[in-house]
């Protein structure tokens, strides 16, 4: 049980630089879908990813981490998935 809890916990690793990546991707997604279609399209967007860190620090939060590492989790759950494309 312990062999394949971390094997998921290494799976699902990431690190700030891929978040960093994550969020330019995100950001350069909004404007992109600002221009060609609406504003609208890009603010919907951009309010899914700050819902998506809004229950994530929340979660983080409500699991006992405090301060900057509940913000830094929160960055990681959202930005992070480009580790993994």
């Amino acid at each position: 049980m312990r062999e394949s809890r971390r094997s998921v916990r290494d799976f699902f690793r990431t690190d700030v630089p891929a978040a960093h990546l994550g969020a330019a991707v995100t950001v350069l997604a909004c404007v992109l879908a600002g221009v060609a279609w609406s504003p609208a399209t890009a603010m919907i967007v951009a309010g899914v990813f700050a819902a998506l860190f809004t229950v994530a620090l929340t979660v983080g939060l409500l699991t006992g981490r405090r301060g900057l590492n509940a913000v830094r989790t929160a960055y990681k759950v959202t930005f992070g998935w480009t580790s993994w494309i």
